[in-house]
């Protein structure tokens, strides 16, 4: 079989194993184009190199096109390596935030590298190539290698300003009865694996210290038509009837929002939906909470941080601990189901104000919590604050993941140790999870079918 392109998500120990939406943007665009397309999704499928290495020899693909962030970037890096000892002449191209961010660095292994949103940079790499060359010079948003080996980076591509003019992503051409018998899970307060995600908005004006900001910091919105013909079609295809909204923002402005609750209702649709994800508390409100139940809205995700109002201030996130704690009342007696992120290890952070964030995580009526590290992702300016005072302690990415089991600090400062911070997050996963309250509130979804394995084995562990 000869395939013009192979899209490949490496495997990595995810939060969540879900449709890649990104890769089935891309799959979607350059198969209206002609192009023969098929997706591998790894990080579900868990093939093992010899298992990959005859994927790639059946497929025969002349492109594979790798998304990466930065955890799952050595596992790429690998498939990189894998692929052009069967095929040198195949033309590997990277993506996604941690080769935007690191262009220079990802192209000594690789071929080309998208930098940012892939859609209108990527098919024409792929048109070029099938045509014949590998000179991707004049194509926006891209770098790649010369003939010779220097490096080029083209300009930098303008952000996408129409997202209806993106197609729905390519679900059709994935193991989607996959997905829905065995993944699909995004955090313990998920109702059934019978799920899909989807995107109404990208961008971030947030200024975050910890965030890469890949999709750029402008603000953009699916219109709520389009958005609800999304749901609308996934809902009759494949008979599934809840959706984890991806967006980092979705509620940033008021009458998107109540647009797409408005457009919802008139479809007669009904669907269950949560933000996993994380949306901004401080732009909620008693009308938007009460459109976001009325169409079947049932969990909200904040990602509050910090519970130090000093170290809120170290992220720049811009918020109030008083504001916080009056947003997170008011969603529960909306009835909303409300988990929160919190994150230890800003520098200049202490021990005493993480101590300070636990006790503040358990004065809120959340319904669950993440307790996690801050990691010094490439592009973010923690890792450039980290790297100049002396604070980085390795660049081991693969460790840079969200699972306790797994986890290597990656930053050490004056104020603490990595096992320091270890044992913080231990602490307070403790303290949270082991009241008596708690545990009654979190038991029926521990004891889900959907949760039991993925979730309820690794907390244990996490308690350690």
């Amino acid at each position: 079989m000869n395939t013009d392109l192979l899209l490949i998500k490496p495997d990595f120990h995810d939060i969540a194993i879900m449709p890649p939406i990104g890769l089935g943007y891309l799959s979607s665009i350059l198969r209206k184009k002609g192009v023969s397309v098929a997706i591998h999704d790894n990080t579900l499928l868990g093939f093992d190199d010899k298992r990959l290495e005859a994927l790639i020899r059946e497929l025969r693909p002349r492109i594979i096109g790798l998304y990466a962030a930065t955890p799952m970037i050595k596992r790429a890096e690998a498939i990189v390596q894998l692929a052009k000892r069967i095929d040198p002449e195949i033309l590997v191209v990277l993506g996604g935030p941690h080769p935007t961010c690191t262009v220079e660095e990802t192209l000594v292994y690789a071929d080309a590298v998208v930098m940012g949103e892939g859609e209108e940079t990527f098919p024409p790499m792929v048109e070029r190539f099938l045509g014949g060359s590998r000179d991707f010079s004049g194509i926006a948003g891209c770098a790649f290698k010369e003939m010779g080996g220097q490096v080029k980076i083209n300009p930098a591509r303008d952000i996408i300003r129409d997202l209806d003019l993106l197609p729905f992503p390519d679900f059709e051409h994935m193991p989607i009865s996959t997905y829905l018998s065995q993944g699909n899970t995004f955090g313990i307060t998920q109702r059934t694996a019978r799920s899909l995600p989807i995107m109404a908005s990208r961008g971030c004006p947030s200024n975050c210290t910890f965030c890469q900001r890949f999709l750029g910091k402008k603000f953009r919105i699916r219109s709520a038509q389009n958005v609800v013909e999304e749901l609308t079609h996934w809902k009759d295809k494949y008979q599934v009837d809840e959706f984890n909204f991806l967006d980092d923002n979705f509620t940033l402005v008021k009458k998107n929002v109540l647009d797409v609750c408005d457009q919802i209702h008139r479809k007669g649709l009904h669907i269950k939906f949560r933000f996993p994800n994380g949306v901004r508390e401080d732009y909620l409100d008693e009308e938007i909470l009460e459109a976001l139940k009325s169409v079947g809205c049932y969990h909200l995700d904040f990602g509050i941080e910090s519970g130090s109002q000093k170290v809120l201030d170290l992220m720049k996130k811009g918020k109030k601990l008083e504001d916080i704690v009056a947003k997170v009342h008011l969603c529960k007696k909306a009835g909303f189901k409300v988990s929160s992120s919190f994150l230890f290890g800003t520098p200049g952070e202490t021990l005493e104000d993480m101590k300070q964030t636990i006790r503040f995580a358990i004065s809120l009526p959340l319904d669950s919590a993440c307790f996690s590290l801050v990691m010094p992702f490439p592009g973010t300016e923690v890792r450039k604050e980290a790297e100049a005072k002396g604070y980085l302690a390795h660049s081991d990415y693969e460790d840079y993941t969200m699972s306790l089991e797994n986890m290597r600090p990656p930053l050490q400062t004056p104020d603490w140790s990595g096992k320091d911070i270890l044992f913080m997050i231990r602490k307070a996963n403790r303290d949270f999870f082991l009241r008596p309250k708690q545990i009654m509130t979190l038991l029926p979804s521990m004891l889900n079918p959907v949760n039991i394995k993925r979730y309820a084995v690794s907390f244990l562990k996490t308690l350690k």
